[in-house]
């Protein structure tokens, strides 16, 4: 009897800690020299999943904003897109401190922020867990599918706050790499106007927090999570808390060629009322459930108003401009 209790309890010790390891990015190492550019290999056993590496920040050494870290001093940065080097990529990638095992629930969380001087916002974000790491010796889009992936259209762009991600899942048994980054290319991901003059045109995230292990109520988790799994079998709870007002764009330009071309609002919560009328006060679209889907149709160009109704009731209202080629 006594011999099963103390096994249990080496198990559930086993199943509660952080199989992340340096989840926080506070242990730095002086790394050995790399093929790679980046720093993130300073923080061990972290590193780049190609060319392009990640970044550490640390305390008051951040160039793109002033974010604080989410716990600790230290976090990471990658670039998600790049509008001056063609589907160029950073993918942040960790081997777990042992292979999950098959048939368990495990519980995987953690924070993510938008840079400030961020060009552009982006609804890519996906995650990959595999066998094997997943390294590449170039820049580009690896030609992988992520294991789940933010829903197209729900861009992330709160730059204030650090947003919680939290899902559990049941392991396969073969799960012994995570890696995090953008694995589409250039040309198909969404990208939205941040409305910035910066000097680097990138979509930038910042990175903190990491835990998998064992799955505990957290009570700062209110909101479903806003990430789509590629296979919906593999995975049961998602959750999001995300702070910040809605942001609202004030120009589309559906043309097709892959920039505004969708009426994308930021922090968008579910269930939000989306109405539009054209500049004579006639309705021309209404969404009771808007997803960031609206891309003009058959509407001429010009001005139209909005009016956008959040979950418990409040109103925000506004006009935007609808062109399909440039304004001369």
């Amino acid at each position: 009897m006594i011999r099963i209790i103390l096994l249990l309890l080496v198990y559930s010790s086993a199943l509660a800690q952080n199989l992340i390891p340096n989840a926080g990015f506070e242990q730095i190492y002086t790394p050995k020299k790399s093929r790679f550019s980046g720093n993130i290999e300073k923080a061990n056993p972290w590193f780049p999943a190609g060319i392009g590496s990640p970044d550490i920040i640390i305390a008051g050494e951040n160039m793109n904003g002033k974010q604080i870290a989410a716990e600790g001093c230290n976090y990471t940065g990658i670039i998600l897109y790049d509008a001056d080097n063609k589907d160029f990529r950073e993918y942040l990638e960790v081997k777990f401190m042992q292979t999950l095992t098959a048939g368990n629930e495990y519980c995987l969380r953690f924070k993510a922020s938008v840079a400030d001087e961020s060009w552009v916002f982006t609804d890519e974000l996906g995650i990959l867990l595999s066998a094997d790491s997943v390294r590449s010796n170039d820049w580009n889009a690896l030609d992988l599918a992520p294991t789940f992936k933010t829903r197209k259209y729900e861009t992330l762009s709160d730059t204030s706050n650090w947003i919680n991600f939290e899902f559990t899942f049941v392991a396969k048994g073969t799960e012994r790499f995570l890696t995090i980054g953008n694995f589409r290319n250039d040309a198909s991901t969404l990208i939205q106007s941040a409305r910035k003059d910066v000097w680097l045109r990138l979509s930038y995230l910042y990175l903190d927090d990491f835990y998998l292990g064992a799955c505990k109520t957290n009570q700062d988790i209110t909101e479903p999570l806003d990430i789509a799994p590629e296979n919906s079998s593999d995975f049961e709870h998602l959750n999001i808390t995300e702070n910040g007002r809605p942001i609202i764009p004030n120009l589309i330009t559906p043309n097709g060629d892959g920039f505004n071309d969708v009426f994308v609002i930021g922090n968008l919560k579910r269930y939000c009322v989306l109405t539009i009328f054209n500049k004579a006060g006639n309705q021309v679209y209404k969404s009771s459930n808007y997803i960031n889907d609206f891309t003009g149709a058959d509407l001429p160009d010009g001005k139209y108003n909005y009016e956008l109704r959040l979950p418990e009731g409040s109103l925000t209202f506004g006009s935007f401009d609808l062109y399909r080629t440039k304004k001369k």
